[in-house]
């Protein structure tokens, strides 16, 4: 019997240097359009929100507007374009409690525009346009 042995690996693939540092390899910038149109669509996505006949569409000002289902989010960036300021008109659903709803949407859209851009969210206004009635409460 003949003892095979097994060739000697290759040797590994050379490694390419290390990236720069981040603040060398240049800057993204997050406008407050795409800041808005993320806050509306997290928003319309809290339970109790509803799609407004159109009190909810009339929303003032040009823009940094951003609709989505019945949604309207305006948005602002301050700072060096870390820190987001947040106006949403709403409508909520009827009979959901309009202080409970409030409270989901404000702490479900400043986690998701936090999460998905990295900027500290200061304060998030919320005017409510509508109240809907029908179909089931949520």
């Amino acid at each position: 019997m003949t003892a095979t042995t097994a060739a000697d690996p290759a040797p590994p693939p050379e490694r390419p240097a290390d990236p720069a540092p981040a603040d060398q390899r240049g800057r993204t910038v997050i406008g407050a359009d795409v800041v808005a149109a993320i806050a509306a669509r997290a928003a319309s996505r809290v339970a109790g929100v509803g799609r407004a006949g159109g009190g909810a569409g009339a929303a003032p000002g040009t823009g940094r507007t951003r609709s989505v289902a019945g949604v309207r989010a305006r948005a602002g960036i301050s700072g060096n374009g870390d820190t987001a300021t947040l106006r949403l008109r709403i409508a909520v659903r009827y009979p959901r409690s309009v202080r409970e709803v409030t409270r989901e949407v404000r702490a479900h859209t400043a986690r998701t525009v936090q999460d998905l851009t990295g900027m500290a969210v200061r304060r998030v206004d919320i005017e409510i346009a509508d109240l809907v009635r029908g179909g089931r409460a949520d």
